[in-house]
């Protein structure tokens, strides 16, 4: 029996190869011999960087660059020398995960270490970069990306501003002088979000309150993306342009990247495929499966792939809210949840590892007994 492992991060918990290595050591409890396919998997996220080079190869680049809040430390991305491709995962430099409950502020965090992570693969010789679009702190609309990259901004007085939130309404000049000649790159903004810049689906209004955000800073952000869509010639209604607080729209706008859906890239990779038809069983899963995640993020279009094969599937998650049983729709035979037993979150959360290896020793003991 093949079975293949195609999990999401449990976010805030483990990452993706994390849970592979917790499902494998549940499947070979139950029996030794089945034969497991990893595939650590993202669609833009954390663990993007673990996935592109799992399927495309590559090293690992690690770097000194700026944190959301300013402080130095290392983040990392995938180069591969032989195609001139870099993937670069944002949560590794702008991530909320890099950012204390008790420090984070909005206002104040930027996506410079983001662009100075692009900045690095263009010196190794980069000719196409993808940037993989997912758990950001930030809602600066990429000016801080865009600041790495050269760009100043200036306010009316022609005074230089901080490539921060606070500064977006600010914004009244570019200057585009210092950047590097870009025309030779193709960008690649990799991500499941659809959510425009501005309004009631932009990124403001849908993610900007699990990054610290209040009420009050909510609407200021959405007011304030809108000013800067128009000082820098940003079209805030592209799909994608909401994406890690506004760095889809720079992206897309200024870089004209590509917009791809972060899933597809594994699902359409040949090693996912050749893995898939090889499969007697998929198990993905995520932190929190609910409705959205059937809106084309990576658990629902692993399912699809799955599918389409005829492959069974199981998704095993953290927890579950409201809507998850849409997942049957897509493929999912059964939906299992760490918190499903009674336990308490913070006791799953607190012992995931585990509780992934019983389960997922559960779900393959059920599959042969049938």
């Amino acid at each position: 029996m093949n079975i293949l492992l195609a999990p999401d991060s449990y976010k805030g918990c483990l990452t993706s190869r994390e849970v592979c290595a917790a499902m494998e050591a549940g499947i070979k409890k139950a029996n030794n011999e089945i034969n497991v396919m990893q595939f650590p998997s993202s669609d833009g996220g954390e663990g993007f960087c673990d996935c592109m080079r799992k399927i495309f190869g590559g090293e690992i680049i690690k770097r000194e660059v700026a944190y959301p809040l300013g402080n130095r430390g290392t983040a990392e991305f995938v180069y591969n020398r032989e195609s001139k491709t870099a993937y670069i995962e944002l949560a590794s430099a702008s991530g909320l995960t890099l950012v204390p409950k008790d420090k984070r502020n909005i206002l104040e965090a930027s996506t410079v270490g983001t662009g100075e992570l692009i900045l690095e693969a263009i010196k190794l010789g980069a000719s196409e970069i993808t940037v993989g679009l997912g758990g950001s702190a930030t809602n600066d609309c990429g000016m801080g990306l865009l600041y790495a990259l050269g760009m100043r901004f200036l306010d009316s007085a022609g005074f230089e501003l901080k490539p921060c939130a606070r500064s977006l309404s600010r914004v009244s000049y570019v200057v585009r002088d210092k950047m590097p000649d870009l025309s030779g790159i193709k960008f690649v903004a990799a991500c499941d979000v659809k959510n425009t810049l501005c309004g009631e689906n932009g990124a403001a209004q849908v993610f900007s309150r699990q990054k610290g955000a209040t009420e009050s800073q909510v609407a200021f952000l959405d007011e304030v993306c809108m000013h800067f869509a128009k000082a820098v010639g940003i079209d805030p209604e592209l799909q994608g342009a909401g994406a890690a607080g506004g760095v889809g729209a720079a992206m897309l706008s200024v870089l004209k990247a590509d917009y791809i859906s972060g899933a597809s890239l594994l699902v359409d990779s040949a090693p996912f495929k050749n893995a898939l038809e090889r499969a007697d069983l998929l198990i993905t899963g995520e932190g929190n499966t609910d409705s959205q995640t059937a809106c084309g993020k990576l658990v629902s279009v692993v399912l699809e792939a799955a599918k389409a094969r005829g492959i069974p599937a199981v998704v095993l998650s953290g927890g579950l809210s409201e809507g998850y049983e849409i997942l049957k729709q897509c493929g999912a035979h059964e939906i299992r949840s760490l918190t499903e037993s009674g336990r308490g979150v913070e006791y799953c959360i607190n012992n995931a590892f585990e509780l992934i290896t019983e389960y997922a020793a559960n779900i393959v003991e059920k599959l042969l007994t049938k």
